[in-house]
């Protein structure tokens, strides 16, 4: 069975703090609510209840949030609605979090909360009063540390502030801290020692930190060393490619540097915070068996969304948070929420192209298709090279099943990429897949043998290939072994599956064929294609009444025209069938 490519956003990652491994576990604060409390229901608040609950499970924090406050408000004795109404208000950045925090005394991350208020509000001798003892961990302290820094600086106790930077200087991620304090420095005028540090951090980071390079860069701009400061930024785009859209406007931001005050610095902490964890999740495979480890994850991604929450509270126009908090939402699939949170576009944002990307990868997930191709028109206009661009239009127009328009634009994609890496297989799988589509076999067949070239253990790839050989009866004992090799890298995907047990029909390993299609049955037991090939194996092996029973299950899944007719051939041909008719 093929696997249709369905348009993805992708997560952009930024890499601010460089060298740290499996850190971010330590760094998990909350817990999840939904686990350890038992729903309850309450007169008068069951619907709100009852929505609430379905959007936690659907990772809908924000809609979670609106609705626990509703049954709070309604009950302000209910402690279960209140801790749940407090929960997901963090999460979501729902105001409400705050009043909630001051009945949530005994919560860790109540404190948090209330901290990270007193901050916004500038109320720096406040947010003190919240770093009365360190968390037990190592990162914890650390980070710890260097917001203690930042509150004392913001009071105006310079000197406590950059004890605090020095002691920092010694700890694991002395990049950091020696970031940190060059920023806290140009705030204070210091130039000069805030180039030496800045200099310093470079060496530890040589390209690969965001705020670095702005800040560092904007210090050798404003010292008249514009050349070296471009070259940073050329580097850091090379290092993240992803950046490269913003290369011409990260230049032009060199004049300006990218913190204004106190509240900014910490900000940039919770988003070093924030890209931790990301990381850390970045390089984690959880088994879908394993509660413990889901829950895990789930805790660990809501931490990440809270640092970013807390983040944007403080600066409400920091692009890299708003970038990673909205592929979160996207990833949990709610594309409406994503496009939101990047609103405003400050014109003047030297992430404004990645931005105005992201919306039109968000447009595209919401099916509003020609406002999506507008806007990667109107960026085309000014970025007629950039890979990424491309891309994203051939994505949509794939996804709308325009296949030429998918040929053409993948094309001008191959023949912008010079030097293809394993990476790039999706560009040859795409356009392949459209030549396929398009009845262009010899085209489509090329294609794929050069995307599996590239990525020779990517199972969706195999599949397609493998299967493609299967509806052509060709090479079918190669697209056996390949097929094998796909469910072998890829158990738990039943379409593959699917695809094993039929190649296996047609090469006339029947019993095998039946055990891998019952089992592709448990995992797609709707999908009409699966239903119509275990028919036939059925039948091949003389277990007639189950084929037809087979068939007619298929009928009932809504199959594509093509395989209809099969479905339905298949019907009359055992309708016609000498030993059935012996049996009525």
């Amino acid at each position: 069975m093929q696997c249709p490519r369905f348009l993805r956003t992708m997560l952009l990652s930024f890499s601010l703090i460089a060298g740290m491994s499996s850190t971010s576990k330590a760094s998990v604060i909350v817990k999840d609510p939904e686990l350890v409390i038992p729903l309850v229901h309450q007169r008068g608040g069951y619907g709100d209840y009852l929505s609430a609950y379905y959007a936690a499970q659907t990772d809908d924090n924000v809609t979670a949030a609106k609705f626990y406050n509703n049954v709070f408000n309604h009950d302000l004795k209910n402690t279960d609605a209140r801790e749940r109404a407090f929960y997901y208000s963090v999460i979501a950045g729902n105001p409400a979090a705050v009043n909630l925090a001051k009945q949530e005394d005994k919560d860790p991350i109540s404190a948090l909360v209330l901290r990270n208020d007193a901050i916004v509000k500038g109320n720096w001798k406040e947010a003190l009063k919240y770093f009365t003892s360190p968390p037990g961990d190592p990162l914890g302290q650390m980070t710890f540390l260097l917001l203690q820094a930042w509150c004392l600086y913001g009071a105006g106790q310079i000197d406590q502030a950059n004890a605090l930077f020095e002691k920092g200087i010694n700890t694991p991620i002395s990049g950091v801290f020696l970031i940190h304090y060059g920023v806290a420095e140009t705030l204070s005028h210091h130039d000069k020692k805030a180039g030496i540090l800045f200099e310093k951090a470079y060496r530890v980071f040589p390209g690969a930190d965001l705020l670095l390079m702005r800040a560092y860069g904007n210090w050798l701009y404003q010292h008249h060393r514009a050349g070296k400061a471009e070259a940073m930024v050329d580097n850091l785009t090379d290092i993240l490619p992803f950046l490269s859209i913003s290369k011409n406007n990260l230049r032009r931001n060199l004049s300006q540097f990218p913190v204004h005050d106190a509240q900014g610095a910490v900000a940039q902490v919770y988003l070093a915070m924030a890209s931790l964890i990301q990381q850390d999740l970045a390089n984690q495979t959880v088994d879908e068996n394993d509660r413990e480890a889901k829950i895990s994850y789930k805790v660990a991604l809501h931490t990440e969304q809270i640092f970013l929450r807390f983040a944007l509270q403080l600066n409400p126009n920091l692009s890299e948070a708003k970038i990673m908090l909205s592929g979160i939402l996207a990833e949990q699939k709610h594309p409406e929420q994503a496009r939101k949170i990047l609103f405003p576009v400050n014109p003047d944002d030297p992430l404004k192209t990645n931005i105005q990307l992201q919306l039109a990868r968000y447009d595209a997930l919401l099916k509003h298709y020609s406002r999506a191709e507008k806007s990667l028109e109107e960026l085309l206009k000014d970025y007629p090279q950039e890979i990424s661009l491309w891309q994203t239009l051939g994505d949509i127009y794939f996804d709308q099943k325009n296949y030429p328009k998918t040929i053409q634009i993948y094309s001008k994609v191959i023949q912008l990429k010079k030097n293809k890496t394993k990476y790039d297989w999706t560009m040859f799988f795409i356009r392949g897949v459209a030549y396929e589509k398009q009845k262009q076999w010899l085209k489509a067949e090329q294609d794929l043998q050069m995307a599996l070239k590239l990525a020779p253990n990517e199972p969706i790839l195999l599949n397609y290939l493998g299967y493609s050989w299967a509806l052509r009866h060709k090479n079918l004992q190669k697209a056996q072994i390949m097929l094998q090799k796909a469910i072998d890298i890829a158990p738990d995907e039943g379409a593959i599956r699917d695809s094993l047990g039929w190649i296996m029909v047609l090469n006339n390993q029947t019993a095998l064929a039946i055990q891998q299609l019952e089992l592709a049955a448990e995992t797609i037991p709707q999908d009409p294609e699966l239903n119509y090939h275990l028919g036939v194996a059925y039948w091949k092996v003389g277990r007639y009444q189950e084929a037809i029973n087979q068939w007619n299950v298929a009928l009932t899944c809504n199959p594509n025209p093509e395989n209809r007719n099969l479905i339905l051939n298949a019907l009359q041909k055992a309708k016609k069938n000498k030993f059935l008719s012996s049996h009525h």
